[in-house]
């Protein structure tokens, strides 16, 4: 009896880092789609390479009971499986296979799915969130000048931190997401904050603070309080990569 259920815990982008961890977390059930847990015996666990096109390679986990961990000693089981770092990238079938059931003796066995990712080829320090080079790539941008960059990727990763403040994606004891789709769209949406940044020329928020300004006669004109910004805003390319992701379903687009 095959059911295509299950859950992965703490990585709910469905993907994970060559080197990372994942936890996987199961139901055994009393029938297949009863939801109604019932305990089993002899379960196991197994990763293998999907056969379908941009599937994995060879068998990471063969079939094994060690390392399963019974919640409380229920029917629901998990297993931590620390992805070594050669692990080839591509799309892994995780087979749960166990005895129970409402008599105790049928044989269960449930499917979930994984894909590893390869490492970023460059990875940002701690608290930026996209290298000169991932920028480059990213925007096109040959012209600004290579010492410019480091402190607009710095400014543009502590507004997305600002974005970020709710969301829940897995990550490392630095703060840095761990998860490969979650570095991307992090990646992504730093890299267009940053260009907005470069084009507005305004790291210190001080131009809209006035409606006119006048350089030889020094003329300027206030921006009223409730117009000028309190906090430095998000670009609307980064609110949308943030927001399409799922990362951030809402809260971001306040004030969009």
């Amino acid at each position: 009896m095959t059911t295509p259920s299950g859950d992965v815990l703490g990585a709910e982008l469905s993907d994970v880092l060559a080197g990372g961890s994942i936890t996987f977390s199961q139901l055994f059930e009393t029938f297949a789609g009863s939801g109604q847990g019932a305990p089993a015996s002899g379960v196991t666990i197994a990763i293998t390479a999907s056969p379908a096109p941009g599937g994995g390679s060879g068998n990471p986990v063969p079939a094994t009971s060690s390392g399963i961990l019974n919640v409380a000693g229920g029917a629901s089981y998990s297993y931590a499986w620390l992805v070594p770092a050669a692990t080839p990238p591509g799309d892994y079938i995780v087979t749960w296979t166990g005895t129970g059931g409402s008599n105790g003796s049928t044989v269960l066995t449930y499917s979930q799915s994984v894909t590893v990712a390869v490492v970023p080829p460059s990875v940002p320090a701690p608290g930026v969130y996209a290298t000169p080079a991932q920028y480059r790539a990213w925007s096109g941008d040959s012209v600004t000048p290579a010492l410019m960059l480091p402190s607009k990727l710095q400014r543009a990763s502590e507004d997305i931190d600002r974005a970020l403040m709710g969301a829940v994606y897995p990550t490392n004891a630095s703060g840095m997401p761990t998860d490969a789709l979650a570095i991307d769209v992090i990646m992504r949406a730093t890299c267009a904050q940053a260009q907005w940044l470069i084009g507005e020329g305004d790291d210190a928020g001080l131009k809209r603070q006035y409606a006119q300004t006048s350089v030889g006669g020094v003329t300027s004109t206030r921006v009223a309080s409730m117009t000028a910004l309190p906090m430095p805003p998000l670009c609307p390319r980064a609110l949308s990569i943030l927001h399409v992701s799922g990362i951030v379903p809402s809260a971001a687009l306040i004030a969009w």
